[in-house]
């Protein structure tokens, strides 16, 4: 028996679970929650909304040690998602049950880089800010389920998106610290 196919199994589940998953969100869509959800979720392309952050919290704190750490612990993850993601070329969701509320990236579905810079942005952020650390890890959270609402990710992808970040957002606190 092959990998593949002793695999397959596996991956029937996590594919039903996912469709299970995304048709029950929809069903919990509304017109003014998905424009919100949907602004919410644009502050996380290229993980721009991030950086950002980590840039205020730099010139507050007269650090410019956050904004780098931030900034690394970003992109870096954004890449190496992305060399997955081309690897994967997982589509994205198309469900008549759970239609997607924004434009689809044409990028592959597999890992939401999403979840994926904003595991990693919580990990440099609350090293700068530890007293945050719960409300970055709530947004982080956010971002990475916004995917999901929006019917743009399968679960699975912002699950391994969200397991990716916390990889590489370790790795590059490592690299760069964001405090002394």
């Amino acid at each position: 028996m092959s990998l593949a196919s002793a695999s397959r199994p596996l991956f029937d589940a996590i594919g039903a679970a996912d469709e299970a998953i995304l048709v029950g969100w929809a069903r919990l869509r509304r017109p003014g929650l998905d424009r919100a959800v949907a602004a919410y979720s644009r502050l996380g392309n290229s993980g721009v909304g991030w950086v950002a952050l980590g840039a205020g919290l730099a010139l507050a704190r007269r650090d410019p040690r956050v904004a780098t750490a931030t900034a690394v612990a970003v992109w870096g993850t954004l890449a190496v998602n992305y060399a997955v993601k081309t690897q994967v070329n997982r589509p994205r969701p198309e469900l008549d049950d759970a239609p997607q509320a924004i434009e689809p990236p044409s990028t592959s579905s597999f890992p939401s880089s999403h979840a994926a810079m904003s595991a990693a942005a919580a990990l440099a952020l609350a090293d700068a800010a530890p007293r945050a650390r719960g409300a970055l890890r709530l947004a982080a959270l956010a971002m990475a389920a916004s995917r999901v609402h929006l019917g743009v990710h399968h679960p699975s992808d912002v699950a391994a998106g969200w397991l990716l970040g916390s990889v590489t957002g370790r790795i590059s606190r490592r690299l760069v610290p964001a405090r002394r």
